[in-house]
Protein backbone atom coordinates (compact mmCIF):
# COMPACT_ATOMS: atom_id res chain seq x y z
CA UNK A 1 0.00 0.00 0.00
CA UNK A 2 1.62 3.33 -0.69
CA UNK A 3 2.27 5.49 2.27
CA UNK A 4 0.61 8.78 0.74
CA UNK A 5 -3.23 6.63 1.39
CA UNK A 6 -1.90 7.35 4.87
CA UNK A 7 -1.87 10.67 4.31
CA UNK A 8 -4.91 11.07 2.62
CA UNK A 9 -7.48 9.94 5.07
CA UNK A 10 -7.05 10.44 9.08
CA UNK A 11 -9.92 8.50 10.93
CA UNK A 12 -10.32 10.26 14.58
CA UNK A 13 -12.42 8.76 17.05
CA UNK A 14 -14.05 10.19 20.39
CA UNK A 15 -12.52 8.99 23.54
CA UNK A 16 -11.27 11.13 26.15
CA UNK A 17 -14.11 12.84 27.32
CA UNK A 18 -14.22 10.63 30.65
CA UNK A 19 -11.70 12.20 33.48
CA UNK A 20 -11.23 8.87 34.79
CA UNK A 21 -9.32 7.48 32.20
CA UNK A 22 -7.06 8.88 29.20
CA UNK A 23 -6.72 8.33 25.99
CA UNK A 24 -3.61 8.76 23.72
CA UNK A 25 -2.35 8.13 20.19
CA UNK A 26 0.81 7.82 18.66
CA UNK A 27 1.84 7.86 15.15
CA UNK A 28 3.81 4.53 13.52
CA UNK A 29 7.17 4.36 11.74
CA UNK A 30 7.48 5.82 8.63
CA UNK A 31 7.91 1.96 7.36
CA UNK A 32 4.66 0.84 8.70
CA UNK A 33 2.83 4.12 7.77
CA UNK A 34 0.97 2.29 5.04
CA UNK A 35 -0.38 -0.24 7.40
CA UNK A 36 -0.88 0.78 10.33
CA UNK A 37 -2.94 4.00 11.39
CA UNK A 38 -1.66 4.38 15.34
CA UNK A 39 -1.14 3.08 18.20
CA UNK A 40 -3.43 4.23 21.22
CA UNK A 41 -3.43 3.79 25.01
CA UNK A 42 -6.38 3.99 27.37
CA UNK A 43 -5.76 3.57 31.21
CA UNK A 44 -7.25 4.62 34.47
CA UNK A 45 -5.89 8.23 35.66
CA UNK A 46 -3.79 7.75 38.91
CA UNK A 47 -5.14 10.79 40.53
CA UNK A 48 -8.74 10.07 39.77
CA UNK A 49 -10.53 11.56 43.00
CA UNK A 50 -8.00 14.73 42.79
CA UNK A 51 -9.67 15.31 39.31
CA UNK A 52 -13.30 14.72 40.06
CA UNK A 53 -12.81 17.45 42.60
CA UNK A 54 -10.80 20.22 40.61
CA UNK A 55 -13.08 22.69 38.73
CA UNK A 56 -11.36 21.44 35.22
CA UNK A 57 -13.22 17.99 35.37
CA UNK A 58 -15.10 16.78 32.62
CA UNK A 59 -18.66 16.92 33.24
CA UNK A 60 -20.12 14.06 34.97
CA UNK A 61 -22.40 13.42 32.26
CA UNK A 62 -19.45 12.85 29.92
CA UNK A 63 -18.88 9.79 27.42
CA UNK A 64 -16.76 8.48 25.33
CA UNK A 65 -17.74 6.32 22.02
CA UNK A 66 -15.79 4.18 19.73
CA UNK A 67 -16.95 5.51 16.24
CA UNK A 68 -16.86 3.98 12.92
CA UNK A 69 -13.63 4.82 11.23
CA UNK A 70 -12.89 1.88 8.18
CA UNK A 71 -10.15 0.32 10.77
CA UNK A 72 -9.24 -2.78 12.30
CA UNK A 73 -7.72 -2.87 15.87
CA UNK A 74 -5.29 -5.51 17.96
CA UNK A 75 -6.36 -4.63 21.52
CA UNK A 76 -3.98 -5.95 24.31
CA UNK A 77 -6.24 -6.06 27.65
CA UNK A 78 -5.35 -6.25 30.64
CA UNK A 79 -7.47 -6.28 34.04
CA UNK A 80 -5.68 -4.23 36.49
CA UNK A 81 -7.24 -6.27 39.63
CA UNK A 82 -6.19 -9.70 39.03
CA UNK A 83 -3.28 -8.99 35.77
CA UNK A 84 -5.23 -11.35 33.92
CA UNK A 85 -5.13 -10.39 30.45
CA UNK A 86 -6.60 -10.97 26.78
CA UNK A 87 -5.42 -10.43 23.28
CA UNK A 88 -8.19 -9.64 20.66
CA UNK A 89 -8.62 -8.80 17.40
CA UNK A 90 -11.70 -6.16 16.41
CA UNK A 91 -13.31 -5.99 12.77
CA UNK A 92 -14.45 -3.22 11.30
CA UNK A 93 -17.54 -1.51 13.06
CA UNK A 94 -20.10 0.13 10.90
CA UNK A 95 -21.91 1.37 13.72
CA UNK A 96 -20.82 3.54 17.01
CA UNK A 97 -21.53 2.76 20.65
CA UNK A 98 -20.76 4.18 23.68
CA UNK A 99 -17.99 2.75 26.22
CA UNK A 100 -18.98 1.72 29.44
CA UNK A 101 -16.01 2.11 32.45
CA UNK A 102 -16.08 -0.35 35.20
CA UNK A 103 -14.55 1.83 38.03
CA UNK A 104 -14.38 -1.79 40.04
CA UNK A 105 -12.70 -3.46 37.27
CA UNK A 106 -9.35 -0.84 35.48
CA UNK A 107 -8.50 -2.23 32.93
CA UNK A 108 -5.25 -1.09 30.70
CA UNK A 109 -5.63 -0.98 27.08
CA UNK A 110 -2.49 -0.65 24.19
CA UNK A 111 -3.97 -1.22 20.50
CA UNK A 112 -2.62 -1.11 17.27
CA UNK A 113 -5.26 0.49 14.91
CA UNK A 114 -4.68 -0.62 10.85
CA UNK A 115 -5.28 1.66 8.36
CA UNK A 116 -7.73 0.77 6.20
CA UNK A 117 -6.47 -2.73 4.27
CA UNK A 118 -3.83 -2.95 6.46
CA UNK A 119 -4.44 -5.63 8.96
CA UNK A 120 -5.29 -8.04 5.57
CA UNK A 121 -1.77 -6.81 3.69
CA UNK A 122 -0.53 -8.14 7.03
CA UNK A 123 -1.92 -11.03 8.52
CA UNK A 124 -3.73 -12.49 5.07
CA UNK A 125 -7.17 -13.23 6.21
CA UNK A 126 -10.36 -12.07 4.70
CA UNK A 127 -11.50 -9.21 6.70
CA UNK A 128 -15.08 -9.81 6.00
CA UNK A 129 -15.09 -12.57 8.41
CA UNK A 130 -14.41 -10.05 11.15
CA UNK A 131 -16.76 -7.12 10.79
CA UNK A 132 -18.95 -5.88 13.38
CA UNK A 133 -17.07 -8.50 16.21
CA UNK A 134 -14.21 -9.73 18.08
CA UNK A 135 -11.75 -12.57 17.75
CA UNK A 136 -9.41 -13.74 20.44
CA UNK A 137 -5.81 -12.91 18.29
CA UNK A 138 -4.55 -16.22 19.29
CA UNK A 139 -7.22 -18.31 16.91
CA UNK A 140 -6.04 -15.78 14.22
CA UNK A 141 -3.03 -15.17 14.30
CA UNK A 142 -1.36 -16.81 16.80
CA UNK A 143 2.29 -16.67 16.22
CA UNK A 144 1.79 -12.59 16.30
CA UNK A 145 0.08 -13.46 20.25
CA UNK A 146 2.48 -15.47 21.65
CA UNK A 147 5.39 -13.50 20.30
CA UNK A 148 4.22 -10.04 21.50
CA UNK A 149 1.68 -10.71 24.01
CA UNK A 150 3.91 -11.08 27.46
CA UNK A 151 6.57 -9.05 26.18
CA UNK A 152 3.91 -6.01 25.77
CA UNK A 153 2.18 -6.83 28.99
CA UNK A 154 5.47 -6.92 30.49
CA UNK A 155 6.17 -3.20 29.86
CA UNK A 156 5.02 -0.34 31.63
CA UNK A 157 5.87 2.48 29.46
CA UNK A 158 3.72 3.20 25.97
CA UNK A 159 6.79 3.82 24.00
CA UNK A 160 8.11 0.17 24.90
CA UNK A 161 5.19 -1.54 23.75
CA UNK A 162 4.81 0.14 20.69
CA UNK A 163 8.70 -0.42 19.80
CA UNK A 164 7.98 -4.52 20.57
CA UNK A 165 4.75 -4.53 18.54
CA UNK A 166 6.90 -2.39 15.69
CA UNK A 167 9.82 -4.60 15.81
CA UNK A 168 7.77 -7.45 15.54
CA UNK A 169 5.79 -5.99 12.51
CA UNK A 170 8.78 -5.10 11.02
CA UNK A 171 10.36 -8.55 11.71
CA UNK A 172 7.38 -10.41 10.41
CA UNK A 173 7.03 -8.35 6.76
CA UNK A 174 10.61 -9.17 5.88
CA UNK A 175 10.11 -12.62 6.58
CA UNK A 176 6.95 -13.47 5.31
CA UNK A 177 6.49 -10.23 2.58
CA UNK A 178 3.55 -8.10 2.65
CA UNK A 179 0.38 -8.66 0.93
CA UNK A 180 0.01 -5.73 -2.14
CA UNK A 181 -3.37 -5.05 -4.41
CA UNK A 182 -2.77 -1.98 -6.69
CA UNK A 183 -6.24 -1.67 -7.84
CA UNK A 184 -7.43 -1.74 -3.84
CA UNK A 185 -4.67 0.94 -3.73
CA UNK A 186 -6.33 2.99 -6.90
CA UNK A 187 -10.30 2.16 -5.42
CA UNK A 188 -9.01 3.48 -1.82
CA UNK A 189 -7.34 6.72 -3.46
CA UNK A 190 -10.49 7.73 -5.12
CA UNK A 191 -12.71 7.43 -2.00
CA UNK A 192 -10.15 9.12 -0.09
CA UNK A 193 -9.37 12.08 -2.01
CA UNK A 194 -13.76 12.65 -3.08
CA UNK A 195 -14.13 12.32 1.05
CA UNK A 196 -16.55 9.19 0.23
CA UNK A 197 -18.69 10.73 -1.78
CA UNK A 198 -17.76 8.98 -5.36
CA UNK A 199 -20.63 6.73 -6.39
CA UNK A 200 -20.47 3.01 -6.60
CA UNK A 201 -21.17 2.99 -10.38
CA UNK A 202 -18.69 6.02 -10.98
CA UNK A 203 -15.84 4.20 -9.03
CA UNK A 204 -16.59 0.60 -10.95
CA UNK A 205 -16.35 3.01 -14.00
CA UNK A 206 -12.96 4.46 -13.37
CA UNK A 207 -11.33 1.73 -12.17
CA UNK A 208 -12.48 -0.42 -15.47
CA UNK A 209 -13.53 -3.39 -13.18
CA UNK A 210 -17.45 -5.09 -12.72
CA UNK A 211 -19.26 -4.15 -9.31
CA UNK A 212 -19.66 -7.89 -8.44
CA UNK A 213 -15.03 -8.05 -8.52
CA UNK A 214 -15.30 -4.77 -6.59
CA UNK A 215 -17.25 -5.81 -3.78
CA UNK A 216 -15.42 -8.88 -3.29
CA UNK A 217 -12.26 -7.02 -3.25
CA UNK A 218 -13.69 -4.65 -0.28
CA UNK A 219 -15.01 -7.37 1.53
CA UNK A 220 -11.40 -9.67 1.60
CA UNK A 221 -9.01 -6.13 2.07
CA UNK A 222 -12.03 -3.69 4.10
CA UNK A 223 -14.59 -6.13 5.82
CA UNK A 224 -17.69 -4.23 4.09
CA UNK A 225 -18.13 -3.30 0.53
CA UNK A 226 -17.27 -0.02 -1.05
CA UNK A 227 -20.82 1.78 -0.64
CA UNK A 228 -20.66 1.25 3.22
CA UNK A 229 -17.25 2.47 3.15
CA UNK A 230 -17.30 5.02 1.12
CA UNK A 231 -20.27 6.45 3.74
CA UNK A 232 -17.69 5.16 6.79
CA UNK A 233 -15.24 8.04 5.20
CA UNK A 234 -18.08 10.71 4.37
CA UNK A 235 -18.56 10.41 8.23
CA UNK A 236 -15.26 10.86 9.09
CA UNK A 237 -14.92 14.10 6.86
CA UNK A 238 -17.83 15.14 7.96
CA UNK A 239 -16.31 14.54 12.06
CA UNK A 240 -13.38 16.70 11.31
CA UNK A 241 -15.17 20.13 9.74
CA UNK A 242 -16.98 19.91 12.87
CA UNK A 243 -13.19 19.15 14.71
CA UNK A 244 -11.41 22.21 12.70
CA UNK A 245 -14.52 24.70 12.44
CA UNK A 246 -15.34 26.92 14.98
CA UNK A 247 -19.34 26.79 14.88
CA UNK A 248 -21.55 24.40 13.03
CA UNK A 249 -23.85 25.23 10.43
CA UNK A 250 -25.26 22.57 9.07
CA UNK A 251 -26.30 23.53 5.50
CA UNK A 252 -22.98 24.07 4.49
CA UNK A 253 -21.85 20.74 6.38
CA UNK A 254 -24.46 18.92 3.59
CA UNK A 255 -23.19 20.95 0.90
CA UNK A 256 -19.63 20.60 1.44
CA UNK A 257 -20.07 16.95 1.73
CA UNK A 258 -22.04 16.72 -1.14
CA UNK A 259 -25.37 15.23 0.85
CA UNK A 260 -29.44 15.76 -0.76
CA UNK A 261 -30.06 18.35 2.23
CA UNK A 262 -29.45 18.82 5.49
CA UNK A 263 -31.58 15.93 6.99
CA UNK A 264 -29.86 13.56 4.70
CA UNK A 265 -26.27 14.87 6.56
CA UNK A 266 -28.11 14.39 9.48
CA UNK A 267 -29.67 11.04 9.07
CA UNK A 268 -26.12 9.67 8.66
CA UNK A 269 -24.20 11.51 10.88
CA UNK A 270 -26.92 9.90 14.04
CA UNK A 271 -26.55 6.60 12.51
CA UNK A 272 -22.31 6.54 12.60
CA UNK A 273 -21.88 8.78 15.83
CA UNK A 274 -24.91 7.89 17.94
CA UNK A 275 -26.13 11.72 17.92
CA UNK A 276 -26.60 14.38 16.12
CA UNK A 277 -23.92 16.89 14.53
CA UNK A 278 -24.73 19.91 17.40
CA UNK A 279 -24.19 17.20 20.03
CA UNK A 280 -20.86 16.09 18.64
CA UNK A 281 -19.71 19.80 18.53
CA UNK A 282 -20.08 20.47 21.87
CA UNK A 283 -18.86 17.16 22.86
CA UNK A 284 -15.41 17.63 20.72
CA UNK A 285 -14.92 21.28 22.24
CA UNK A 286 -15.23 19.84 25.75
CA UNK A 287 -12.18 17.00 25.28
CA UNK A 288 -9.91 16.73 28.48
CA UNK A 289 -6.58 16.80 28.46
CA UNK A 290 -6.34 13.12 28.65
CA UNK A 291 -7.47 12.82 24.81
CA UNK A 292 -4.08 13.53 23.06
CA UNK A 293 -3.71 12.83 19.49
CA UNK A 294 -0.76 12.70 17.92
CA UNK A 295 1.40 13.51 20.56
CA UNK A 296 4.98 15.10 19.82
Amino acid sequence: MPAKLHTLFCPRQASGRVASYKYIERLPSVQLAPYVSCYWLAEPVEDYETIVLSPQAACPEAVDRVLPDGCTDIIFEQDLNNYRYRILFIGLFDRSFTIAYDHERPVHRFAIRFFPGGAHALMGVPLSEFTNAQHYLDAIWPEAAQETGYRIFEEQSFEAKIRIMEQYLLSHMQTNGIMNNSLMDNLLHRIFISGGRISVQELAAREVISSRQMNRLFYQWIGVGPKKFSEVVRFQAVLNDIRRLPQVDGLSLAWNHGYFDQAHMIRDFKRFYGDSPLTAAKEIRSMSDYYNPYPM
